[in-house]
């Protein structure tokens, strides 16, 4: 049973771990301090009291998701709209994970479509050779992973004090690498509102994922005492996260500098390292700014470093190997998972289900190879991923499978104010590939209006 545990434990951890922790959540570590890092404990308790409570809802009754859904909560549709949005994170998840092997690789963004689909076969690959050892698989996979990341970001602190000796770039790195554990730092309502989602989103709550992993997690397993190991692990490999960017940044920072007084540079390509430069000097100080600008900030980072620091091909591979395995990691659960799940609601095989749910990734990470669509995708998790979070949890509310209605109903008030907060904000943002992303995000949620004529249709 320890084993099943510690296994267990990786799978989520592998699952959780992915590349928001290094997109999106060091912004807000860097600019917050630790103010927003014990503010972010209090989404990461409640998400970790849903995972808790969608995991042992399953595991006790021993139903699968969508017989849980149909047969006990009365909710079937619901699984409809975590399929989509699963699929959606899915493929927002590989593009991402594509994207940083491209720049690792010094290669064009027009082939990472290839290297996404590349992923997808991989992970597919891994998934099929696995067979009946799936549950080890991910979790070796996972285990391998934060191994990197913690040695990644040892050797990343160490590349950057040996690299960065100019004393603005010292200072830029010591300000962005304290500010971490520092108390001092102003916070904003907006930036909180951000982080917060994010937060959500990082947790990968809205596709179902941790209903599945319940309904084949032994019964004699102690969920509370996994998850309790996985909210370390969490905490431990985010602050390993948040210093590889912050000393990224520093290492950044310096490249810039002597790019920009390099004589043989094009006034053009020098005005380019200047826009990026104040692009990652407001990530690390404007807590305001939106996530999805924030996410094309990071990846300014390798095209900064490479060819104007000492160590730069070590330094950018470390950085972009540490990405996409914790998307890998995450692209694996999620195409396991909605297989499983798929294959449940259209009584298909294992290899269709594979097939299809991969399929339909690797053409929406194709697809966001476009700009417009690319800022389409992504703003579909912040628009609703709290909202959809909440429509996850409805069927909790069920006397069957909960005792404390009262927590979860704030929970989902919780998650629906804040959801609804970011939806606002997308709505009224000034282009038009946000709004349209909000509301593609609506459109997610219109299965749940036809929950009753499903029940109808199924009598």
């Amino acid at each position: 049973m320890r084993k099943i545990s510690f296994l267990m434990a990786f799978l989520i951890t592998g699952y959780i771990l992915g590349i928001w922790n290094f997109l999106v959540l060091p912004k807000y570590y860097i600019t917050f301090g630790l103010k927003g890092f014990l503010i972010s404990l209090v989404p990461m308790l409640v998400a970790m009291f849903l995972i808790y409570s969608e995991a042992e809802s399953t595991k006790k009754t021993r139903y699968l998701i969508y017989e849980l859904f149909f047969k006990i909560a009365r909710t079937p549709a619901l699984i409809f709209t975590l399929l989509m949005f699963l699929m959606i994170m899915l493929g927002v998840t590989t593009y991402y994970s594509a994207y940083g092997i491209a720049l690792l690789a010094g290669v064009g963004s027009i082939y990472v479509p290839v290297i996404a689909v590349g992923t997808v076969l991989l992970s597919v690959f891994l998934l099929v050779m696995a067979k009946g050892r799936t549950l080890e698989f991910i979790s070796i996979i996972s285990i391998l992973f934060v191994l990197f990341a913690i040695v990644s970001a040892v050797l990343i602190r160490g590349q950057a004090l040996d690299t960065v000796t100019d004393p603005q770039a010292v200072q830029y790195m010591e300000r962005a690498v304290s500010a971490i554990t520092s108390l001092d730092l102003p916070l904003t309502t907006k930036g909180i509102l951000f982080m917060i989602v994010s937060v959500f989103i990082s947790f990968g709550l809205g596709t179902g994922v941790y209903y599945v992993i319940g309904s084949f997690t032994p019964e004699e397993l102690d969920l509370k005492k996994v998850l309790a190991a996985v909210f370390v692990l969490q905490i431990i490999l985010s602050f390993a996260a948040a210093f590889t960017v912050a000393y990224s940044i520093g290492a950044a920072y310096q490249a810039y500098g002597e790019a920009f007084q390099n004589p043989d540079i094009p006034a053009d390509e020098s005005m380019k390292l200047f826009l990026k430069f104040n692009d990652l000097k407001d990530y690390a100080t404007n807590s305001e700014k939106s996530p999805m600008d924030s996410i094309e900030v990071f990846y300014s980072i390798p095209e900064i470093l490479r060819g104007n620091v000492p160590n730069d091909t070590t330094l950018i591979a470390l950085l972009m190997l540490s990405l996409y395995l914790a998307g890998l990691t995450t692209i694996i659960v999620l195409i396991e998972m909605g297989s499983q799940m798929l294959s449940e609601v259209m009584q298909l095989g294992r290899g269709q289900s594979l097939g299809f749910v991969a399929l339909l990734g690797a053409i929406i990470a194709g697809s966001m190879v476009i700009g417009d669509i690319r800022t389409m995708f992504v703003v579909v998790p912040f628009a609703v991923a709290a909202l959809i979070a909440a429509v996850e949890g409805y069927p909790l509310l069920s006397s069957e499978l909960t005792h404390n209605k009262a927590i979860i109903a704030a929970v989902m008030v919780v998650l629906f104010v804040s959801g609804m907060a970011v939806l606002y904000y997308s709505l009224t943002a000034p282009k038009m590939p946000v709004k349209i992303g909000a509301l593609l995000g609506l459109v997610l949620l219109v299965p749940v209006l036809m929950n009753n004529m499903l029940l109808k249709s199924r009598r």
